[in-house]
């Protein structure tokens, strides 16, 4: 059958039909699958034979204990969900309203001052969307754009595990450079000095993010490029903003991306540690699959992104 063929057949797939790929991989059962879609296993079964005959090729590998996607399969339904998420969108803004939902990705406390600036602007403007922001790593978010569970996110480039990934339409747009701060309580000893090494640091107590992150990676990168041997943490969270409150009522240090520390600090809640050794700078980019970008909503929050992103950068150079 040739591509236009296939796409002529193509018109016969439903909603259903999408949906069943992913049920396949949820429950990994074509019998849940049936089930969960309220019909019968012939039906289903019917189902799969004209997906494959639009496809051309294998897209479930059926056992005597169920079933899986295969290769093609997984490929297949990479795309489609961005379909599918693009379906429940224009059915929950006519369902609630003209006005389109976003939904964003979001590393913990990027939002504390960056989102602020982009939702004012785009009030301003009269393009303010519906925005359901999700709050996770890196993986977390990662993961939803694939998954298409989320539209966009914003994150630092430097922990994206793109060799994993099976993002190959991502949308990349860097927004600026971002130092990574060191921080203590502003009544902690370390507070009193005027200039500090890495390895002043050494023996401190640290909350810092778990082993397996790219978070917890990079500050083993800056003590191991010192020469030093990484901290021992004696707690280990992800969320910066829980690293930086127990910081400010204990004697724990911790390390994180200078938004959220500045944030902290002009509250006066916690201390920056002023470090004379060179800490790598990390880029915040703002990230959404290709046919993505042409939801309603995302083209405005993504120009808001970007001028509050200028507008950050511009107030830290004065």
């Amino acid at each position: 059958m040739n591509i236009d063929s296939r796409r002529n057949r193509s018109d016969q797939l439903r909603i259903k039909h999408l949906r069943l790929l992913e049920l396949v991989a949820e429950h990994h059962s074509l019998a849940a699958a049936a089930q969960a879609l309220h019909l019968s296993q012939p039906t289903v079964t019917s189902m799969v034979q004209t997906l494959e005959e639009v496809f051309g090729t294998t897209l479930i590998e059926r056992s005597a204990r169920g079933g899986s996607l295969t290769d093609a399969g997984n490929l297949a339904l990479r795309q489609l969900r961005v379909a599918l998420a693009s379906f429940d969108t224009a059915l929950e803004s006519v369902v609630r309203g003209s006005t389109p939902l976003v939904r964003m990705g979001v590393l913990p406390l990027l939002d504390a001052w960056l989102l602020p600036q982009a939702m004012a602007r785009m009030e301003a403007t009269g393009t303010l969307p519906r925005i359901a922001i999700t709050h996770g790593g890196i993986n977390v978010l990662y993961g939803g754009l694939d998954r298409s569970e989320i539209d966009c996110a914003i994150c630092h480039l430097d922990e994206l595990p793109v060799q994993g990934g099976h993002l190959t339409d991502l949308h990349i747009e860097p927004l600026h450079e971002e130092s990574r701060l060191f921080a203590c309580a502003t009544d902690h000893p370390l507070a009193q000095h005027a200039s500090l090494r890495l390895g002043d640091l050494a023996n401190e107590e640290w909350i810092v993010p778990p082993k397996a992150s790219q978070a917890r990676r990079v500050l083993e990168r800056v003590f191991l490029g010192a020469g030093l041997m990484p901290p021992e943490p004696r707690v280990e969270s992800f969320p910066y903003h829980t690293n930086l409150e127990v910081v400010a009522a204990t004697r724990m240090l911790t390390f994180a991306p200078s938004s959220p520390v500045r944030h902290y600090a002009e509250m006066g809640r916690v201390h920056i540690l002023p470090i004379a050794d060179d800490i790598p700078v990390s880029r915040l980019a703002f990230l959404a699959r290709q046919p993505v970008m042409q939801l309603p909503g995302v083209e405005p929050l993504r120009q808001a992104v970007v001028w509050a992103a200028r507008q950050m950068a511009a107030a830290r150079a004065a």
